[in-house]
């Protein structure tokens, strides 16, 4: 039942969940946004949606596919600059002028009207405990997820904003390295989806920000840092470390016992 979300569900399945872990996971981010050439478009959101139903099949919860709505905003000089753009170059979000997809971005009411309409509904059916899952760093989403979170709450109703960054804490330098799209967030995307990753679309050696869409610190991507040396290992352990420190933390607030040996 849990690998099913939320909408293909049948009301007495809804029913069961709510009266046993009373938990409900929502994944909320950018379904169409550029990650370079190797990586889906929804990077962020089907991150955030694999993470929402793994942690939802080992405590009971429900899932729902994401919510596709992601902040950003015009990128200052200083950025421009660090990435190889022109002084007179106006960049917003991903939306860079040499990419052939344009990323797709919302106004703050709309993202915050969405999710609070689905907050309602959970609240009204009997959910106790709603985990709102982002993956998206955009300007101000973590911000506004936050204030949405803690109005919606009451005492019989905890929805707590949670990032899927919080709950990785490994230290290889490949998470480390390398901004949106790049090898960090490759990373990511092998952990969660690895039959998404297309990592021979990524050209050998160093790469262009600007033409890739791989944000980094500099305009040139060093060939060490190129997406292509992604490890199977480290994804392998970060996606475990995640599932695991996130269950830890949804059965710690909503007081569910711990996994059976």
């Amino acid at each position: 039942m849990w690998e099913r979300p939320a909408e293909e569900m049948r009301p007495e399945q809804i029913v069961a969940a709510r009266d046993g872990s009373g938990c409900a996971f929502m994944p909320v981010g950018p379904a169409f946004e550029w990650h370079s050439f190797h990586l889906p478009i929804g990077a962020d959101a089907l991150i955030a949606e694999a993470v929402c139903r793994s942690v939802a099949r080992r405590v009971g919860g429900i899932w729902f596919r994401p919510l596709s709505f992601g902040l950003d905003s015009w990128r200052g000089e200083d950025l421009r600059e660090q990435w190889g753009f022109a002084p007179d170059e106006r960049v917003f979000g991903m939306r860079f002028p040499e990419l052939p997809v344009c990323s797709e971005y919302c106004e703050t009411e709309e993202m915050s009207s969405a999710v609070r309409n689905r907050l309602h509904a959970l609240r009204r059916t009997g959910f106790r405990h709603v985990f709102v899952v982002n993956h998206h760093g955009g300007r101000g989403q973590f911000e506004m997820l936050d204030a949405v979170a803690a109005d919606a709450s009451r005492e019989d109703f905890a929805v707590r904003a949670v990032r899927t960054y919080e709950f990785n804490d490994l230290q290889e330098e490949s998470l480390l390295v390398g901004g949106h799209a790049g090898l960090a967030e490759t990373t990511w995307v092998l952990a969660f989806r690895p039959e998404l990753v297309e990592l021979a679309k990524v050209p050998e050696g160093e790469l262009s920000v600007r033409r890739t869409g791989i944000l980094h610190r500099r305009p040139a991507i060093e060939a060490r840092h190129n997406p292509r040396n992604v490890s199977a290992d480290v994804a392998a352990r970060l996606r475990q470390r995640v599932l695991d420190r996130f269950a830890d933390y949804v059965r710690e607030r909503a007081c569910l016992p711990d996994p059976l040996p």
